[in-house]
């Protein structure tokens, strides 16, 4: 096999399948994205895919908003369903985050972000069943939610297919080639593909190809445990049981209803092997998030244990992501290094990938601070919450 396009999309995440649905949309219709497994089979299929906005920065914060608006409303936009379920998010912070906290509150409402400040007792008066006595108070996103990763996922591939794009699984991406000082084609086990641009959403395989270009991205990965659990038998008779996700930071753990009866908890982000890490449960790991849950929603303290799974981030120094045109290369672009918060920003990033390649003259989004070159510029941004999925 060997064939030419407008864009060659490496990765069928989120990331992947966004960036080429909105590739489409802005005329870029002669392009295919190839994916070495399945759509959604690697990090995205593994997400909690919280939806929330809170963040450090403007323009993760910018992102997540204008991202939760298109997910939200996806079958308004693509016509395609994405599981949107709005229960709300709480982010309770740690004593001696109380300032970290204000300062992203506002930043939130100055992105337009629908976002309030409760007093512990406040909200008590509103969510009875979680216990609030270890915090001052709390931060309440009531538009927050959770979607389906492969709703969207494939959603995102499907729009892309109706307007004329080629999406190809099972083909395994192995080099770039070069001429000059742009991308030529990229070797795949079944042939070259040319393209005049070349969008990279490997995920934990972004390195990989960044090295047979001599690219050095400094990625590094964590294992995310997810586990799933049963709500009580009586357990909505004391509590609601599509409750808001709950982001508790002295503990670090997120927790979240799933379908009825059940809720998820993400807990631990413990450096591993991207090749090596225990995809599964760890069962030791599951009943101490069991227990951190149950000590502030205490209806959970019978709950069931339902397996659940381990899914890896691809991390970067400053947990946030690159979004940028590689260095020394004409037509490469890169979006990696999501480090835990891919899913709630995929459109954003999508589109964001699109313009690069378009050459849009006024993009969505100011991506400056995402950039490639602030790691060696040292301009890295800063978390309120030090180096955690929380950012």
């Amino acid at each position: 096999m060997s064939e030419s396009h407008d864009a060659v999309v490496i990765g069928g995440g989120v990331m992947g399948c966004a960036a080429i649905h909105y590739l489409a949309k802005l005329g870029i219709t002669d392009s295919v994205m190839l994916e070495r497994d399945t759509i959604a089979s690697g990090s995205t299929g593994r997400s909690m895919t919280i939806l929330r906005m809170h963040y450090s920065n403007r323009i993760a914060t910018e992102m997540a908003w204008w991202s939760r608006n298109v997910i939200a409303n996806l079958d308004r936009h693509i016509g395609h369903p994405s599981g949107f379920i709005q229960n709300g998010w709480i982010m309770m912070p740690q004593h001696g985050n109380e300032d970290a906290a204000r300062r992203n509150y506002s930043i939130a409402i100055e992105s337009g972000v629908q976002t309030e400040l409760l007093t512990a007792s406040e909200a008590s008066r509103k969510w009875h069943y979680i216990d609030f006595s270890s915090v001052e108070y709390i931060v309440w996103e009531p538009l927050s939610g959770y979607a389906d990763s492969y709703s969207v996922t494939s959603g995102f591939a499907h729009s892309a297919r109706q307007q004329g794009a080629t999406i190809r699984t099972g083909i395994n991406v192995i080099r770039f080639k070069t001429k000059g000082n742009c991308i030529s084609a990229v070797e795949t086990d079944h042939g070259d593909i040319r393209a005049k641009i070349f969008i990279l959403t490997a995920g934990p395989w972004t390195s990989d190809l960044l090295d047979t270009i001599s690219i050095k991205l400094p990625l590094s990965y964590v294992r995310h445990q997810v586990t799933r659990i049963i709500q009580p038998r009586r357990f909505s008779s004391v509590a609601e049981a599509n409750h808001p996700t709950i982001a508790h930071v002295p503990s670090g753990l997120a927790a979240r209803p799933d379908t009825p009866g059940n809720a998820l908890i993400g807990y631990r982000e413990d450096p591993v092997e991207r090749d090596t890490y225990n995809r599964s449960a760890n069962s030791r790991i599951a009943m101490e998030a069991m227990q951190a849950l149950s000590s502030f929603i205490p209806a959970y303290a019978d709950a069931g244990w339902h397996g659940g799974w381990a899914g890896i981030f691809t991390v970067t120094p400053d947990w946030n992501p690159v979004i940028d045109r590689a260095p020394s290369y004409c037509n490469l672009i890169i979006g990696a290094g999501f480090s835990g918060h891919g899913f709630k920003m995929a459109p954003a990033v999508g589109i964001s990938l699109a313009e690069l390649a378009s050459e849009v003259q006024h993009p969505t989004f100011d991506l400056h601070p995402l950039r490639f070159k602030r790691y060696a510029e040292n301009d890295l941004l800063t978390s309120s919450y030090g180096s955690t999925v929380f950012a």
